[in-house]
């Protein structure tokens, strides 16, 4: 397929961009593919599958203007063969009162942002993560989320097995290329992002008064780091609260590659907003994340997550068969 034939396909222009070819290439997979229009006859295959080699070419064509990054094909996205369970790919098909997906494919593929949107994720690791403890309900005779309230006693095993699997389908390194601000390199070439950042106070608390007292330039340090929240303090070692990330899909990416020790990271306050109009008094701390990435090729321990999972199921499938022997 040539790029002209590819362009015609999408109906898009040579000067259209980037925003506009996806656009396309998503309104006529909602048109073609068979699991949106209920339809599997060879007529519909084909042109979904044209549909998606006009936008692989596009993207890599493209690619070179520095429009759309390099070729990543929708079907054969980057796999994780040892992970525990395959995850549902998803699309939006549209945005309104509820939001309605088309499910795309199904693998162990891990998320790539250009491709997938983060709200698809998260239902897919959600959804992935029920299904596994589904099954072992269904092992102990639950079939319905009405018997034992089960969805409350579920909930909590559901959570840790999110985590779990996000981790071994969302490489930190890998995304971090694509969402952040890339800077430039240093003097020995490592790589540096800025990830956007802020603190938040209210009252009249040392940690209030010692945001306020902030400026431009002023660099905060990470004093711990666990159940992913990142606590931080000023040059003096005054605690001033967890910091919030301004996008909430870069909360599993900073948090792992600082976890596995894989930049080096500094902050700086970029600027304070100081509100005293009316009481409670409040500061934002708006703050820039330098990381300087020692690794980006990080070595995923794929088989560790895996034993966790396990654990889990196995502490669910105990679980329910205690309340079962108890009703």
């Amino acid at each position: 397929m040539t790029v002209k034939e590819a362009e015609n396909i999408l109906e898009v222009g040579r000067l259209d961009d980037a925003v506009k070819v996806k656009k396309k290439f998503r309104k006529l997979m909602i048109q073609y593919h068979p699991d949106a229009v209920g339809s599997d006859t060879p007529e519909y295959r084909k042109k979904a599958q044209q549909i998606n080699e006009a936008y692989s070419i596009l993207r890599e064509k493209r690619a070179v203007k520095g429009d759309i990054p390099a070729k990543t094909d929708i079907w054969k996205g980057r796999i994780v063969e040892q992970a525990f369970t395959e995850r549902s790919i998803y699309m939006i098909l549209w945005e309104g009162y509820k939001t309605e997906y088309l499910q795309v494919t199904k693998g162990k593929y891990t998320w790539d942002p250009d491709l997938e949107e983060f709200d698809c994720l998260l239902k897919s690791l959600n959804e992935a993560a029920l299904e596994l403890l589904e099954i072992i309900e269904c092992r102990n005779g639950i079939y319905s989320d009405e018997e034992f309230d089960i969805k409350t006693e579920r909930f909590p095993y559901q959570v840790r097995l999110f985590h779990l699997l996000a981790g071994q389908y969302i490489s930190p390194s890998y995304c971090l290329k694509k969402l952040a601000v890339p800077v430039k390199n240093d003097e020995n070439k490592r790589n540096s992002y800025k990830v956007r950042a802020f603190l938040g106070e209210k009252g009249r608390s040392r940690a209030f008064r010692t945001m306020s007292g902030l400026t431009a330039g002023d660099p905060l340090y990470i004093d711990t780091l666990e159940n992913n929240r990142i606590m931080v303090s000023d040059g003096k070692g005054v605690p001033l609260g967890y910091l919030s990330l301004a996008e909430n899909q870069m909360y599993y990416v900073v948090i792992p590659i600082l976890r596995k020790h894989l930049a080096q990271a500094k902050l700086s306050v970029s600027d304070v907003e100081v509100r005293k109009s009316s009481r409670p008094y409040r500061v934002r701390v708006n703050i820039d994340i330098y990381l300087q990435v020692e690794n980006m090729e990080e070595q995923e321990n794929v088989s560790e997550y895996n034993t966790e999972i396990n654990t889990i199921l196995d502490k669910y499938d105990i679980y329910l068969k205690e309340i079962g022997r108890t009703n």
